[in-house]
């Protein structure tokens, strides 16, 4: 039986395949406002914070669709949990990320 025809590995995966286009946008829609050369570290923000999380959701997921295979190092899906884990440190802290967005659009409202 193929993998995409049990319920819940079809469920997460287009969850998946939903949460990276929606983190994908928002990255083009910053840089096609940085490249209009408009402020857009609000965007930017959002979009690293976005990638981040939906980069180790994926992983984490697809660490449990591969099993107790995800976790051999013979595979390539125990890497790439490992990299998610890592966006949040070299991209900012998620809570540094969410504090400055939270206080730009803090400033906006006034």
């Amino acid at each position: 039986k193929a993998i995409i025809a049990f319920p819940r590995v079809a469920d997460k995966l287009a969850l998946m395949a939903a949460e990276i286009m929606a983190a994908r946008q928002l990255t083009y829609y910053a840089a096609r406002e940085k490249d209009a050369g408009r402020r857009c570290d609000v965007e930017a923000g959002m979009a690293k914070l976005l990638a981040a999380r939906v980069a180790w959701s994926a992983a984490d997921n697809a660490v449990q669709i591969h099993g107790g295979n995800g976790f051999a190092l013979e595979y390539p899906i125990s890497r790439v949990l490992c990299d998610a884990r890592i966006l949040n440190i070299f991209e900012g802290a998620a809570e540094i990320q969410a504090q400055v967005i939270a206080r730009r659009l803090l400033e906006g409202s006034n």
